[in-house]
């Protein structure tokens, strides 16, 4: 019996020394084959790029992982011992695994159908940033030989900053702080005890126990950390018992995506994404301070949102958005399509016609959410069914003739439309709208720095396509400003006088002649530059393109920024090249600045995720630019673009074009009720409208078209179309401001003229005013009605020989 204990006794410890032997064999082994933990020592978490106003409010986040780094020192001991409580009492204790843990879950494993885990925070660390999540004895092994090795080489506190900076809660959030914020939009330290257990129990299954789509589940697990937390001595019997009897007390936060300027957003992200690649902009934890004025950007969107409404009413209505058939199914249809529509909820949003009483002339809506409201039907009134670009049908005369049971509208609440007092305070009642099928783009920026202070791209359309930027349009007579200002360099003034009469440029080579016209399809014979300026004359343009060179033109325009490729030929002149919104808008801003082009920006500055400056704006120093300075003033500023102009010819082209609102195209822009000027543009079958101008602050542009190039409709001209959208931009982004006049160089003068000679005032004046001239070329005799007027000439097509200007002379 002894000799055959002995064999066993024998037998048992080769069998362990063998047992060993594989074991030690088995992490020899693996441990050649595992990662280097060393590479944590270089940990750099992956953070969110975030995009900020000029105010500092938050426009967009980019990022792979929603994650805002906290040092382990600035972390709450009260969340550290919550995470401790859920998922490793015994870290401080442990050599990276806990034995008995393994054991105990090993037993578990094997004698009942559940899986219990015994992973340490040491072994999640080691899973998450070296290992995959697959579930192998294999990744355990490995697991267990980095979680003992990281115990080496970091401390308890290291690896926990590791941990809790790293590690997925769920719904985007990595790490605590991210967390916190996502889920009850506060920073660690004001978390209360259940948020903190709420928070600790993620880890376990971050979407099973997501508060927001799981609650039950998430407050089960939440007051089970609780329990622990307890049992630890982390908190009291009495702090437990208070913090299970509250809810999950969410409070989501909503963060921003760029929805507030969509456009401006995301060319900020190009080009943050050109400059710092991939990871830097989705993982290096910018931030970033644009140029954006949030009020300014309001201002706009609700501009461009009006002008395209206006648009869009004037020529019809294009009928029901769609159809439900089933309308028991109204309510999932409704809501669906309201989640698609996010981008133009604040202006209108969709319903289904429920019912129809001609009688009361109530229609009946189904509306988001399922609620009702009803359309009366003065509010739809303006109904006409679209026939084609120009041509509308009958005005409804009732509810029926313009919807029908079943259709899918659009609405918006008569407190946000005009011209309904009589249903004021009543939310219950709707206009009837449609999503404007046309398209319109506006950018604003500030005429000292080149700062874009707000960007419209377009309006509704999911698409990425900015059409402030991306778009090459045609800008018609908003291009002449340019052609007058390069004459103006040339010696001309407002008061040179130009033939306004027919002009045939003939090409020898196609046997062809080109005969353009005046919009008005008149002629009016000799007329200053003013006159032409304010009235768009065609033909004087063609004639002053002519004398000076239309490739002297294009190379000035270039100058001011218009980069497309423009023909040597005429109708350049009159806007029939292509350019962007931005660019000319931005050639705009010279005029009254005084002279000096400043290059469009987007960003002010970016620092690192460390709080390092890494970029600055070099090329303008604006002293309380960033919003510091009061509204009554102008901003100082060192300007350190490009001088294109003189700031006496730069004065002179901004009064030209003061002109062309007090007594042109542009009239309706008094409206603003501040010194402004800009001009009109149209091009042929009212392809685009435009409007391009500026007050002392701000220059800004409008575009309006399709993005296809059919005609808007006739009549709409630049000053219908884009105008009034350029016009309540400026009312409203002006309120506030004390009228403020440019600047008024030394070097120019100011004479009584005639009106129509351009000549000082004679016995046959009828009409004179006061010309703003640069100092020298003024006007020296007395204007006469029986000047010669010399004859009308002809050209050919690329004819670039200016002539010798006469400030006097007829061309």
């Amino acid at each position: 019996m002894l000799q055959r204990l002995k064999m066993l006794f024998i037998l048992g410890l080769v069998s362990g020394i063998l047992g060993l032997m594989a074991i030690a064999g088995i992490l020899f082994y693996f441990a050649q084959r595992v990662p280097d933990f060393r590479t944590l020592e270089d940990y750099t978490p992956k953070l969110v790029t975030k995009l900020y106003s000029q105010e500092g409010t938050p426009l967009a986040e980019y990022a792979r992982e929603r994650r805002i780094y906290v040092p382990i020192e600035r972390i709450p001991p009260q969340v550290i011992q919550a995470y401790l409580a859920a998922e490793d009492t015994g870290f401080y204790n442990h050599i990276g695994f806990d034995i008995k843990g393994i054991i105990r879950a090993a037993l578990v494993n094997i004698f009942t159908n559940r899986r219990q885990g015994a992973s340490t925070i040491t072994q999640q660390v080691a899973k998450t940033f070296l290992l995959s999540s697959e579930r192998t004895y294999t990744r355990k092994i490995k697991e267990l030989i980095l979680a003992y090795r990281m115990e080496k080489a970091f401390t308890k506190d290291e690896i926990l900053d590791l941990y809790l900076n790293q590690i997925y809660l769920g719904h985007g959030s990595y790490g605590v702080a991210s967390a916190a914020l996502t889920y009850f939009n506060k920073p660690l330290e004001d978390l209360t005890v259940g948020q903190r257990a709420m928070l600790a129990g993620l880890p376990k299954a971050p979407s099973g126990y997501n508060p927001i789509t799981h609650p039950r589940a998430a407050r089960l697990r939440r007051d089970v950390v609780i329990r622990r937390m307890e049992t630890e001595g982390f908190i009291t019997h009495q702090e437990a018992e208070d913090a299970i009897e509250r809810d999950l007390e969410l409070n989501v936060r909503a963060y921003p995506q760029g929805e507030d300027a969509p456009s401006f957003s995301e060319h900020v992200r190009r080009e943050i994404l050109d400059a710092y690649g991939a990871d830097g902009l989705y993982e290096g934890g910018l931030k970033v301070l644009t140029t954006l004025d949030p009020k300014l950007q309001a201002n706009a969107e609700t501009a461009v949102w009006n002008g395209l409404r206006a648009y869009d009413r004037r020529h019809g209505y294009r009928g029901a958005y769609g159809r439900i058939s089933l309308l028991a199914a109204w309510q999932g249809r409704i809501d669906e399509l309201f989640k698609e529509h996010e981008k133009v909820r604040s202006f209108a949003i969709p319903a289904a016609v429920l019912d129809i009483d001609n009688k009361t002339g109530l229609v009946k809506i189904g509306l988001p959410g399922g609620r009702v409201g009803y359309i009366p039907f003065a509010a739809m009134k303006w109904a006409r069914p679209y026939i084609e670009a120009s041509k509308t049908g009958p005005e409804p005369q009732a509810p029926s003739d313009v919807v029908r049971l079943g259709d899918i509208v659009f609405v918006n609440g008569i407190d946000n439309v005009p011209g309904f007092k009589e249903f004021k305070g009543k939310p219950q009642y709707y206009s009837l709208e449609q999503l404007p099928a046309a398209q319109a783009a506006l950018v604003a920026l500030d005429v000292h720095t080149g700062a874009v202070r707000a960007m419209v791209g377009g309006f509704g359309k999911d698409d990425d396509f900015n059409r402030a930027i991306q778009a090459k349009r045609q800008p018609g007579s908003s291009f002449k400003p340019l052609v007058y200002a390069y004459a103006m360099t040339q010696g001309m003034t407002p008061a040179s006088i130009v033939l306004d009469a027919p002009v045939v440029i003939r090409n020898n080579e196609m046997d062809t002649a080109w005969k353009p016209k005046n919009s008005s399809q008149r002629v009016y014979g000799p007329s200053t530059l003013r006159r032409g300026l304010e009235k768009s004359r065609n033909l004087m343009t063609i004639r002053m393109a002519q004398d000076l060179g239309i490739r002297n033109i294009i190379n000035f325009a270039r100058e001011f920024g218009l980069k497309e490729n423009m023909p040597a030929n005429l109708s350049t002149a009159l806007g029939a090249s292509s350019v962007s919104l931005l660019e000319l808008t931005s050639a705009y801003s010279v005029f009254p600045n005084g002279g000096t082009r400043m290059e469009p920006y987007f960003v002010e500055r970016i620092q690192g995720a460390d709080g390092r400056l890494v970029y600055k704006r070099p090329d303008a120093d604006c002293i309380g630019c960033a919003g510091l300075v009061e509204p009554t003033q102008l901003p100082n500023v060192k300007q350190n673009g490009d001088r294109l102009l003189s700031p006496e010819v730069a004065y002179v082209m901004t009064d030209m074009l003061r002109g062309v609102v007090e007594n042109g195209t542009g009239r309706a822009a008094q409206a603003v009720g501040h010194p402004v000027g800009g001009k009109t543009g149209s091009t042929n079958d009212y392809v685009d409208a435009w409007f391009v101008g500026f007050s002392p602050l701000y220059a800004v542009g409008v575009w309006v078209g399709f993005d296809s190039p059919v005609t808007l409709g006739k009549g709409e001209y630049g000053s219908k179309a884009a105008l009034p959208i350029w016009t309540e931009f400026f009312k409203e982004s002006l309120k506030g401001y004390k009228q403020r006049e440019y600047q008024v160089p030394q070097g120019v003068s100011f004479v009584r003229i005639d009106a129509d000679t351009g000549e000082l005032p004679g016995p046959e004046t009828k009409r004179t005013i006061v010309e703003v001239f640069v100092k020298g070329p003024e006007p020296q005799k007395n204007g006469s009605r029986s000047r010669q007027i010399a004859p009308i000439p002809t050209g050919t097509v690329g004819n670039e020989a200016p002539t010798q200007i006469d400030p006097y002379g007829i061309y």
